[in-house]
């Protein structure tokens, strides 16, 4: 039975056998899903992995005790609760492969995996062992679903295992592997989803444990915003949080030198004011301000004092304003606008710099993502806020060739034209034709300034491979990945008080301390998006000058209601997860679940899906 599911190679029904690829002494499945492992087999086989035989490795000083370890084992013990009536073992692994911890839910699996040394300081990683779901993992980056004979070594048959990635949410390496494994006849789509989703749990707790030294950062913004008018820099490791005037004056490379400075500054003095040429156009006079937590220094605060020549900032003290004296834009020069997302953001600064390069460079690009993380806002701003007079032509799946033509035409060769196609894994193949068709004929037009592609979540890496839109793949320079709300909690405070003064046009930018947490809580699957309808319910209920836990939603002040634990949530993620691929078919997306339909049903209404 073939699974759609990213990675995933059931053993295949020899009434539906697809190509077989000789790997050796392995056979190995090609085409759809069965080609993710068949390219893993082939890397297994380059490694020289005997299919047969061989020790699994064993190495004495592996951490576990952790960082990884000590976040992801609570939810260890929740999985092994959550499923007690089935015999499965769950383990971590670190970046090399390496297991770290594992917890069965009984002795007779806990045996049986004992065999194939699924055990603490062993390695699967997949130059050793071959196809499996710790390794393969590491080598592809993506989850997977090995299951029976998918395995290249043989010992493995009887197992099936689901693995995904424990990623670093803010740089995005890869930190470990959770693995779920149990016995063949065991095995369900579910796993997969859940072993996902609890990774994404695990991130969370990671995410978490850094934002304690960004919160101290963030606190440090808001008070000098609220006291200083001069342009304002607030910087520390993997956080750079900026006012409006320091994002309108700076571009991203003067503001990576002022922080450079800035930081080696502080590590030499509390407090202190210096001059440097951060181009050479302009001299900042700045002044810095250590930050600490505990005896840490974990970064710095910058007022800008002054910046010359060209007169582009004058600020006399802190009561003054910003004076932009002497440089006026050219005749033909855009007027810079800062978007909502540019705005003091660490990384919508970050994705919203990405894009824009990207856009003045006419370089085409891929922006990936859930739902309602601002995708569409990001790259639309970018194309206004860089070409004067542009036409956005959008073209989305039963677009119409002639009409997307006429516009194209209209535009004649004066205005500049940004062709965005969205949904593009919605597209058929004779659709992708026609658009190929259309870049070929804009290629010569010399008013194109660009091509983009709005995408959705990254899906199943089988799905992927299928999908007709991945032959234009090669004609795209950048791709980028907009990471969830639930993955950026530490930017919620700031993004949700420019939402609010935007929303209440300068009211209510205040949130207290107590709703900043229940936001952190909070999983906001529906992102941005989700976001704004929050905070137009927090104003529409407001009693004060300030948003307060009593004017949230019941399902963000009090989120246990809607989901009791974290197996609940990954649950119900899974779910939401399977009706999204079976697009709304509640039979298929039971059936994939390995559920019945009435059990469905029941969790749909439980869980307000």
């Amino acid at each position: 039975m073939e699974d759609a599911m990213m990675g995933i190679a059931d053993d295949v029904d020899s009434n539906n056998a697809p190509t077989r690829l000789r790997l050796g002494r392995k056979d190995g499945w090609t085409g759809g899903s069965e080609e993710f492992v068949a390219a893993s087999w082939r890397r297994s086989q380059a490694a020289g992995v005997s299919p047969e035989g061989g020790d699994i490795r064993y190495i004495a000083d592996v951490d576990v005790a952790s960082r990884l370890v000590h976040y992801a084992r609570p939810v260890l013990e929740k999985l092994i609760e959550y499923t007690e009536d089935v015999p499965l073992s769950v383990a971590v692994s670190d970046n090399k492969g390496r297991v770290l911890s594992r917890l069965d839910t009984n002795s007779s699996i806990g045996s049986l995996v004992d065999s194939i040394s699924l055990s603490p300081g062993f390695s699967y990683a997949e130059g050793e062992v071959g196809t499996n779901g710790v390794g393969t993992v590491l080598e592809s980056g993506c989850s997977v679903h090995i299951v029976g004979a998918s395995h290249f070594h043989e010992r493995f048959h009887r197992y099936s295992c689901s693995g995904a990635p424990i990623r670093d949410p803010l740089s995005g390496h890869i930190e470990g592997v959770l693995d779920l494994t149990c016995l063949v006849e065991h095995s369900s789509p579910l796993l997969h989803s859940f072993v996902r989703s609890a990774a994404s749990t695990i991130e969370g707790a990671l995410l978490r444990d850094r934002e304690l030294n960004q919160r101290v950062l963030f606190d440090a913004f808001t008070k000098m915003e609220a006291k200083s008018r001069v342009p304002v820099i607030v910087a520390g490791k993997n956080v750079l949080i900026c006012t409006s005037k320091a994002q309108m004056i700076f571009d991203a490379d003067e503001q990576r030198s002022i922080v450079q400075h800035a930081l080696y500054l502080a590590e030499r003095a509390q407090k202190t004011t210096e001059e440097i040429e951060i181009s050479a156009r302009r001299v900042v006079r700045m002044k810095t301000t250590r930050i600490s937590s505990g005896s840490s220094v974990i970064g710095v605060a910058v007022s800008i004092l002054d910046c010359t020549p060209s007169g582009a900032v004058k600020v006399i003290d802190d009561n003054s304003t910003l004076s932009m004296s002497s440089h006026q834009p050219a005749e033909n020069e855009p007027l810079r606008r800062p978007a909502l997302q540019q705005l003091s953001i660490p990384t919508w600064n970050r994705y919203s710099n990405l894009v824009r390069e990207a856009v003045e460079r006419r370089e085409s690009l891929i922006i990936s993502g859930e739902d309602g993380v601002g995708k569409a806002t990001s790259i639309i701003g970018a194309v206004h806020d860089v070409y004067d007079d542009v036409e956005v032509v959008f073209v989305e799946t039963g677009f119409d060739r002639s009409a997307v033509e006429r516009k194209i035409v209209t535009c004649g060769s004066g205005s500049p034209v940004y062709l965005l196609i969205q949904g593009p894994e919605y597209l058929i193949a004779d659709e992708i034709v026609v658009i190929r068709e259309l870049f070929e004929y804009l290629d010569g037009e010399n008013n194109l300034v660009g091509i983009g592609v709005i995408a959705g979540e990254s899906g199943d890496e089988g799905d992927r491979g299928a999908l007709p839109f991945n032959s234009l793949l090669p004609l795209f320079a950048h791709s980028l990945h907009i990471p969830p709300l639930r993955h950026r909690t530490a930017e919620l405070p700031r993004l949700a008080g420019e939402m609010l003064r935007e929303m209440s046009n300068g009211a209510v930018s205040r949130i207290d301390n107590d709703v900043v947490v229940r936001f952190a809580d909070y999983s906001w699957p529906g992102n941005l998006a989700e976001l704004r309808l929050v905070l137009s319910e927090c104003l529409h209920n407001q009693s004060s000058e300030a948003i307060r836990v009593v004017d949230l939603p019941d399902e963000v002040s009090n989120p246990s209601t809607s989901a009791s634990g974290v197996l609940e949530s990954l649950e119900r993620e899974a779910i939401v997860k399977s009706l999204e691929e079976c697009e709304g078919n509640r039979v298929r997306a039971a059936k994939n679940l390995g559920i019945a339909r009435s059990s469905l049903y029941r969790k749909i209404k439980r869980y307000k899906i």
